[in-house]
């Protein structure tokens, strides 16, 4: 009875395979999983073994037969030294950080070997993407490998399979070690435009990222003071919050970058012109807004704030774009 039952879960299984539908991704090795192919070489050199083993059959010849079964245990040999020069790798997850379009989007893995033995021949692989030479990693050490992208325009770049390869040491067999997908990266609008920063004021005053002169005292806390300078010592102390005031911290008036105040007719002209502003701006250390068709940003001065704002203009009009 145990057959039969052990039987009937195989014919499930293999049922449950057939009705999969058919997916190139089925021939991708997963993360961690080496996967063996032969090289154009490797067909030519069975092409050799098929040959040899032709003419030994054929003339009932010792000598060829003795050299196609040494033709044969090289094969063998190098398919199990190029399997094993990527195994038991570690990998990190790909990283990667936002570009302007122009740029080469970069994606970073950390690759670590935890044998003894040196690993040879290694670079990373994926569709339309820059590769690095071939890469030694010794015995014990890490590498980085990278992989580069030309980036042609703003938005999401999707993610990609991507994966490592190694053809040490004949040649004729490709051992490929499977990697987590490339991440999406995001591309920012190009810098662009010779159009000045409008001064339309966001009618309150900004301060200074970085805060100069000497310290000066304290007053209460007004609505729209900065984080950085509220004294937290005087807060734990009076339980009421007050802001420190500085010799030369007052700023410029915060501006708004607004789409309608772009001359420029194409939208990417715009959102190039907006980029080529935020960063002006930013680099003044003035507080800014952007106001786009549907959208609105208040005034702010961090890095984290620049960041959205360039999101903002990198995603703009993604939903119709891709629809």
């Amino acid at each position: 009875m145990l057959p039969s039952i052990r039987g009937a879960g195989l014919r499930q299984r293999l049922s449950a395979l057939l009705k999969q539908p058919f997916s190139l991704k089925l021939f991708r090795p997963g993360p961690g999983r080496v996967r063996m192919r032969l090289t154009p070489s490797g067909w030519g050199f069975v092409g050799l073994i098929l040959c040899g083993l032709l003419m030994a059959v054929n003339f009932s010849n010792n000598l060829i037969f003795a050299m196609t079964a040494l033709l044969l245990s090289i094969a063998l040999v190098g398919w199990y030294h190029t399997r094993v020069n990527l195994s038991c790798l570690s990998l990190t997850d790909w990283r990667v950080a936002p570009v302007f379009a122009g740029q080469k989007a970069i994606w970073r893995l950390t690759v670590e070997n935890g044998k003894q033995r040196g690993r040879y021949g290694i670079r990373a692989c994926s569709s339309g993407a820059e590769t690095d030479p071939e890469q030694y990693l010794a015995a014990g050490g890490q590498t980085e490998i990278t992989l580069r992208r030309q980036v042609v325009a703003r938005g999401l770049i999707k993610p990609c399979p991507a994966d490592l390869r190694s053809c040490f040491p004949l040649g004729i067999f490709e051992a490929r070690l499977g990697t987590k997908d490339l991440p999406e990266c995001l591309a920012y609008p190009k810098p662009a435009g010779d159009q000045p920063v409008p001064e339309q004021t966001a009618g309150r005053q900004a301060h200074l990222l970085n805060e100069s002169g000497a310290y000066t005292g304290m007053r209460r806390y007004a609505p729209g003071d900065t984080l950085s300078r509220i004294s937290w010592k005087a807060y734990a102390r009076f339980d009421e919050l007050y802001t420190k005031e500085f010799d030369g911290a007052q700023g410029r008036p915060a501006l708004w970058l607004r789409w309608s105040d772009v001359r420029a007719s194409g939208v990417e002209q715009k959102l190039s012109q907006l980029c080529r502003w935020m960063l002006d701006v930013h680099g003044q250390n003035r507080e800014y807004g952007l106001e786009l068709p549907g959208m609105k940003i208040e005034p702010a001065g961090e890095e984290s704030h620049l960041r959205h704002c360039l999101q903002a203009l990198a995603l703009y009009g993604e939903t119709e774009r891709t629809s």
